[in-house]
């Protein structure tokens, strides 16, 4: 399969100034062959022109009029050195056009297009095995996704899905614009090195402040240098890992319970925390079970602020905005 490749600094223009430099090789054969033949033979530039095509095709019919023998040595080089050019010029042109570049074009702009019609996406900076499990659930869940990612051998599965993607360094503030970051609602950060994740955040806020940046860190360490450099949040994998691990033995049955549920309804079940805005100011737990979601969610618990929890609240409970919701429900809340 061949992968190609979206650069938004070198590949933008490199089809079309291809596209006009071979053509420019074939006109400046055409021009330099009629323009001799009008200075030397006194001929019209119709009959130049004829000259000069059936020289340069090697087509062999015979001469317009009667050559000088300045006119003769003249087409002489033509045929040597305009035949070569004029045939490296159709032959790199017919190959651009239907075997190489033009494909590629295409696809790259259309890729372009649907990226710029993008909004409240998420951009996922490196496929590691983190990033492709981050893919992989925003895409069941129905979110938009355009990838960056360095290695372009890596993108091969992007094509089989029909993710957008973009070749090159995340940390570039021309990627991440290519990306469509001014319209992106969150950025996933899963480089390899900590430094790496953290300079992505820095320029990810630097183009978007509002943007939710979410990095990935290999320990406690840099995910508080993170988190002091602008990310919203930083995941540890292997904490996360260990944490599962532990709860298998600890809590088979619960565990189980909610990956049963997870398979058997994964497009439907889901826990998510939903955090209030101003329309629930005031407003009982109730009414905003029964407008987002027709009553049909759990709450497994309110944070008031940070550090104070009610679990299990009730429905008669007021609300307020600012505090967060966990609860588990098999729908998005309603807009």
């Amino acid at each position: 399969m061949r992968i190609f490749r979206l650069h938004p600094t070198i590949m933008r223009h490199s089809f079309p100034r291809k596209l006009l430099f071979l053509s420019s090789l074939v006109f400046a054969a055409l021009l330099f062959g009629t323009t001799g033949y009008m200075l030397i033979e006194d001929w019209s530039f119709s009959d130049s022109l004829f000259m000069t095509v059936i020289t340069l095709a090697t087509i062999g019919y015979g001469e317009t009029h009667n050559l000088s023998l300045e006119g003769r040595y003249f087409t002489i080089a033509l045929i040597v050195f305009g035949t070569g050019v004029v045939g490296y010029g159709i032959s790199s042109l017919t190959l651009m056009l239907f075997q190489g570049d033009l494909p590629l074009y295409l696809r790259r702009k259309k890729m372009e297009k649907l990226i710029a019609r993008m909004q409240g996406h998420t951009i996922i900076c490196g496929l590691s095995h983190t990033g492709r499990y981050a893919l992989e659930e925003l895409l069941s869940t129905q979110h938009q996704v355009v990838v960056i990612e360095r290695d372009e051998a890596n993108t091969g599965m992007l094509q089989e899905l029909d993710v957008p993607f973009i070749v090159g360094d995340a940390a570039e503030d021309e990627n991440l614009c290519a990306a469509g970051i001014t319209r992106a609602q969150a950025l996933i950060s899963c480089l390899s090195a900590d430094a790496e994740n953290a300079f992505v955040v820095v320029t990810a806020k630097s183009l978007n402040s509002k943007i939710l940046a979410v990095a990935k860190a290999e320990n406690e360490s840099s995910r508080k240098k993170l988190l002091a450099v602008g990310a919203d949040n930083v995941v540890i994998p292997s904490h996360l890992g260990g944490m599962n691990m532990a709860n298998i033995v600890a809590h088979p049955e619960t565990l189980h319970f909610f990956e049963h549920l997870h398979h058997r309804y994964p497009n439907q079940f889901r826990a998510q925390v939903h955090v209030l805005d101003e329309r629930w100011e005031g407003l009982p737990l109730e009414r905003f079970l029964k407008e987002g979601f027709d009553g049909k969610a759990m709450v497994i618990a309110l944070e008031r602020s940070p550090g104070e929890v009610e679990f299990s609240p009730g429905p008669d409970i007021i609300m307020h905005s600012g505090e967060s919701l966990l609860l588990i429900s098999t729908q998005n809340p309603a807009a």
